[in-house]
């Protein structure tokens, strides 16, 4: 089976008031603008709803209104946390982070480090379970974490001082991939959410 890497740039001085604070007019918004999306995958995870699960719905409903529980369906919350990411981000193509295996998320990992950008951009940071709000972890998909504009800016000036190296094409297909990103986002003083599954 193959997985993708979906990554948002954003504002986070924007996207982070959001969570816990109980505007419900930006969760009808929201609600509304992914009715489509929330609704198949309500279908896809119909037996853990069934289970105990919260719909998607509910899920985007509780990380904005802060009702979030500490334990339990982090799957779910994770898949809302995304929806409320691609709300205020802009979608980075990901082509070179399309249908991939987690072997390849660890050649581009050391890879990385071997052109000395971990040092101030740790790859791993991208997918490592953090997030700009609290949820219960999932037990499995989606992964997720982020680059802090802070990051971001830091990165950028990096890719200007080394060279890439790389063992193979779309492992530094993906590195340069990502160098844009990090370019495009500094610029505009965003970070970077991402999600892998």
């Amino acid at each position: 089976m193959s997985y993708s890497v979906m990554a948002y740039a954003v504002k986070f001085d924007k996207l982070k008031p959001v969570f816990g604070s109980g505007d419900d007019k930006l969760r009808r918004q929201i609600c509304g603008r992914f009715k489509a999306d929330l609704a198949r995958q309500a279908d896809w995870f119909e037996t853990e709803i069934a289970g105990g699960a919260p719909t998607p719905f509910d899920a985007v409903k509780a990380l904005i209104m802060g009702t979030v529980p500490e334990k339990g369906h982090g799957f779910m919350y994770a898949y809302a946390y995304e929806r409320i990411v691609e709300h205020f981000g802009r979608y980075l193509v990901n082509n070179a982070f399309s249908s991939i295996r987690w072997s390849f998320m660890e050649a581009v990992e050391e890879d990385w480090k071997k052109s000395g950008l971990d040092e101030v951009l740790p790859f791993r940071d991208l997918y490592t379970s953090k997030a700009l709000c609290t949820f219960p972890p999932p037990d499995d998909f989606p992964c997720h974490g982020y680059w802090s504009p802070e990051q971001v800016v830091a990165g950028n000036k990096r890719f200007g001082e080394i060279e890439i190296s790389t063992e193979t094409d779309y492992v530094r297909d993906a590195i340069v991939a990502t160098q844009s990103w990090v370019r495009d986002a500094a610029r505009k003083g965003e970070g970077i959410v991402a999600f892998y599954y």
